[in-house]
Parts: structure tokens; C-alpha cells; sequence
């Protein structure tokens, strides 16, 4: 478990888009995806998820926020994270409807290290 935990904690890195947009404060749930990517498709990548991918997950009710990160330094290069009303919205028809494409197809085969985190905002006395 602490190795589990050790390679996902640890990240450091800029905020490569939307720049430098603070997270929501009343985010009731986050998804977090980090991966890398085969070399020889790096550029696509971000093309795909800057003009494409980002902004059709961001126009999906109950996305609040999506930032997307660049690594320094750990396992995973990329990090993007979408603050969302509740853990639940990953798990709607129109989330699954934004990440349809003939481009996401070609590229998802491509992911490396790929780790998806669906969490709920921790309240005590729940």
C-alpha cells in the first residue's frame, strides 16, 4: 500500500492550462487522471486534450472546474484534475457522450501508467 501511495502523491509540476485558474471551494467531488504518454505522440496529445478533450469534459453539468498539469518530477508526466458537484458526474450520459470521439479512439491506446481517481469531498460527522 505505501508504494501505491507513494507514486501517487507524489507529483510536482506547473499548470499548463487553463493557466493559472484556482481549484473551486465547494467542489463536492474530484477526478483526478494521471498518465504518460508514448513519446511519438506526446504533441497529438496535447493538442487533443487542450483543444479538444478539456474543453467538451469542462461544458458537462456538474464540472465546476478542469485543470491540467505538466510533471517535473515523478511517475506520471501528465495530471489533469476535474472539480466536479459530485463524485457521480464522471458517471452521467453526457460525460460519456463528451469523451466520444474518432481522436480520443485513436489516442487512448497510446496512455502509459494510466491512473484514474474518482474521489468524494471528506466531511466529518458523515
Amino acid at each position: 500500500m505505501t508504494g501505491k501511495v507513494e507514486r501517487l502523491m507524489r507529483f510536482e509540476g506547473d499548470q499548463i492550462l487553463p493557466g493559472d485558474q484556482l481549484p473551486p471551494e465547494k467542489a463536492g467531488g474530484l477526478l483526478l487522471n494521471a498518465m504518460n504518454i508514448a513519446p511519438e505522440f506526446e504533441a497529438e496529445f496535447n493538442e487533443w486534450y487542450d483543444k479538444e478533450h478539456i474543453p467538451a469534459l469542462s461544458a458537462v453539468p456538474g464540472v465546476l472546474c478542469a485543470r491540467r498539469f505538466r510533471g517535473a518530477s515523478g511517475n506520471r508526466r501528465y495530471v489533469a484534475l476535474y472539480h466536479l458537484d459530485s463524485p457521480e458526474v464522471p458517471d452521467s450520459a453526457e460525460w460519456k457522450k463528451a469523451r466520444e470521439s474518432d481522436w480520443t479512439s485513436r489516442l487512448q491506446p497510446q496512455f502509459r501508467d494510466h491512473l484514474r481517481l474518482v474521489l468524494r469531498r471528506y466531511a466529518r460527522g458523515r
